[in-house]
């Protein structure tokens, strides 16, 4: 589906009928805006997500780890396993 909506004055933005069946959305549902390059998304909040997500952020920083780390992390041992399986490396 692609539909084409406008911010109005006051910063709104409408959600047609057919995206607020198919995900479920009601008055004051919450939903999460994120920026990438670009592009925003916007996303229902699935609030168990949203415990775990805030659950794991919370460990990560008492460790010391960044998201940039895990990243960099999963790259590495996807080429690793590419490798070993293929016998090449992975594209980033």
């Amino acid at each position: 589906m692609l539909t084409l909506t406008r911010l109005t004055e006051e910063g709104s933005v409408f959600i047609p009928d057919e995206y607020r069946r198919a995900l479920s959305l009601t008055l004051d549902s919450p939903l999460v805006l994120l920026q990438v390059g670009d592009v925003l998304l916007l996303a229902p909040v699935d609030e168990e997500l949203a415990s775990v997500s805030s659950r794991l952020e919370a460990r990560m920083n008492d460790a010391g780890i960044k998201v940039e780390d895990l990243i960099a992390e999963a790259n590495a041992a996807r080429e690793e396993i590419t490798d070993r399986e293929f016998g090449q490396k992975g594209e980033q």
